[in-house]
C-alpha cells in the first residue's frame, strides 16, 4: 500500500514562545525526527506549513505545502496536504507529539490497509482523550475538509466527528508500556519541553 507522509508543522506556538518543529530532543531537531520514522513508513513525505515557516524547513529538501486556507489551523494544514498527495491513505503526524513512533504509524497504517469501509484510524489515550494529529486519512475526505473550511468551520473533532473513523485504544499500541503512555503525550509550553528532554532520557535508546 502506497502512503504519504504529512508532517503538520504550522501554527504560531505562541505558549512554547519559539517553533517547535525545531526544538532539540537529543541534539536533532523534532521535525527531523519525525521525517525520519514517517520515511520509514511512508512512500514520500512532505510538509503543512505556514509561510513564515518555509524557509526555516527547507533544510529537510522535502516538498513545503502552504495552507489554501491560512489561518484555520492543523485542518486547514492536513486539507492542503491531502490536495497535493497522490495516494489514498496518508498518514499525519504533528510536530508537537515528540515521541510519536513508527511502530504507532505502522499499526494504523495496517489497520488501514485491511478495512475498506472506514476513512480515517485514530488514537485514543488511556484517559480517553482523541488525538487527530497523529491519524491515517483516506484521500476521500478531501472534499469534506474543503467543506468545512469554507463554512470556517475548522475544529479538527467537530469534523472527525462525522466521518467513519476506527478508534485504537493505548492498550492496543505496539511498544512498551512505557512507549505507549509517552506517544501521545502534546508539548505545548516551555514546561512540557523540559518533561519531554527529560522523558527521552529514561527511554533505553535515549
Amino acid at each position: 500500500m502506497n502512503i504519504t507522509g504529512i508532517i503538520l508543522a504550522g501554527g504560531y506556538s505562541r505558549r512554547m514562545g519559539a517553533d517547535k518543529a525545531l526544538l532539540e530532543l537529543g541534539g536533532v531537531p523534532l521535525i527531523s525526527h519525525l521525517t525520519a520514522r514517517l520515511s520509514i513508513v511512508a512512500n514520500s513525505v512532505c510538509i503543512a506549513c505556514g509561510a513564515e515557516e518555509r524557509e526555516a524547513y527547507r533544510f529537510l529538501r522535502l516538498p513545503l505545502i502552504p495552507d489554501r486556507y491560512p489561518g484555520q489551523g492543523p485542518l486547514a494544514g492536513l486539507h492542503a496536504a491531502l490536495c497535493s498527495s497522490n495516494t489514498e491513505w496518508n498518514v499525519a503526524a504533528a510536530c508537537d507529539l515528540p515521541f510519536a513512533s513508527r511502530e504507532i504509524m505502522q499499526y494504523m497504517t495496517g489497520i488501514a490497509a485491511a478495512a475498506s469501509h472506514i476513512d480515517a484510524v485514530v488514537p485514543v489515550n488511556a484517559a480517553g482523550k482523541v488525538q487527530p494529529l497523529l491519524a491515517v486519512y483516506h484521500s476521500r475526505l478531501l472534499p469534506s475538509l474543503e467543506d468545512a473550511l469554507e463554512r470556517k468551520r475548522p475544529r479538527v473533532m467537530e469534523w472527525l466527528d462525522a466521518r467513519k473513523v476506527q478508534y485504537i485504544h493505548e492498550h492496543e499500541f505496539p511498544g512498551s508500556p512505557q512507549a505507549r503512555a509517552a506517544a501521545l503525550l502534546n508539548m505545548n509550553t516551555p514546561e512540557d519541553y523540559q518533561a519531554a528532554v527529560k522523558l527521552a532520557s529514561s527511554f533505553p535508546n535515549g
